[in-house]
């Protein structure tokens, strides 16, 4: 037990450092938090900003809690740390110390070195080189808006298999097309596994005639293909039609559920249209 909990205290240890990377929020933090302890008179603000604060970050680097957080979840226990106000924290420290001062020019040199520490205290987001400019007001890949819209039925909701890369964001655009897993298989420490998605992505291309196999276990209509990767085999030979092809995504329909789809009148007009001109 104790070596468990020493190895927790090393991680929470590990995870402060992270998250102050090469700032030095965490002191600052510090810093201002002992000054609110020494100089805050009111008793509601010391209850929010410095009771509160100081039995979460003591909660946080407790041993025997860490222990217990790291065990249910430990890639996400740093999350705790997000619920302590740190910018808040020093942002009104830093004006209390402004308004010690009684002349103007003391309190601009106070407002100044304040803004110079928050500038150097971090990074221009814009940047980065993870940071996109928007293609749209969903601020997400256009490609996956476009397949969701291709894939969209007016009557019903279909089932739909789609490329790892698709995933984190497809269940933020629609909720009108379902997928029989989500991004949670993409998560290695939630441990889910699903054969149809190894089909689709355990290679380097696509073998057809497993992934119709797969696709049809979990009752997919729509069968979405990178054109990245060769496909081994026609998916027109498992009976499926090329529905559409959208920003380097093949879109493929299953005749089974086109049938049924249709005899049932649960099919767009479009789709029909494609549909017979394949067959024919």
């Amino acid at each position: 037990m104790l070596s468990a909990l020493w190895t927790a205290a090393g991680t929470v240890l590990e995870d402060i450092v992270l998250y102050n990377n090469k700032s030095f929020l965490v002191p600052l933090f510090l810093i201002a938090l002992l000054f609110l302890w020494v100089t805050e008179r009111s008793k509601r603000l010391r209850v929010v900003l410095v009771y509160l604060v100081t039995a979460l970050g003591v909660v946080f680097v407790c041993p025997l809690y860490a222990w217990i957080g790291m065990r249910i979840d430990a890639e996400i226990y740093y999350r705790v740390l997000w619920a302590l106000p740190m910018g808040i924290a020093v942002c009104y420290s830093a004006v209390k110390v402004m308004m010690r001062f009684h002349h103007f020019v003391g309190r601009g040199l106070v407002f100044v070195l304040a803004i110079l520490v928050i500038c150097i205290n971090g990074d221009l987001v814009y940047t980065k080189t993870l940071h996109f400019k928007s293609v749209n007001a969903y601020h997400m890949p256009q490609q996956v808006i476009d397949v969701a819209e291709a894939l969209k039925l007016e009557n019903y909701r279909p089932i739909a298999v789609l490329p790892a890369e698709l995933l984190p964001f497809f269940r933020q655009y629609t909720a009108d097309v379902y997928t029989p897993y989500g991004r949670n298989i993409l998560e290695p420490a939630w441990s889910f596994s699903n054969e149809l998605y190894d089909a689709m992505e355990g290679d380097k291309t696509y073998d057809a005639v497993e992934i119709a196999r797969c696709a049809r276990q979990e009752h997919c209509a729509f069968v979405v293909l990178s054109c990245m990767k060769q496909i081994y085999g026609g998916m027109e030979e498992q009976n499926y039609f090329l529905f559409d092809f959208v920003q380097g995504y093949y879109i493929y329909m299953d005749y089974n559920y086109y049938d049924v789809y249709k005899e049932q009148g649960l099919l767009d007009a479009d789709v029909i249209a494609v549909g017979e001109a394949k067959r024919n």
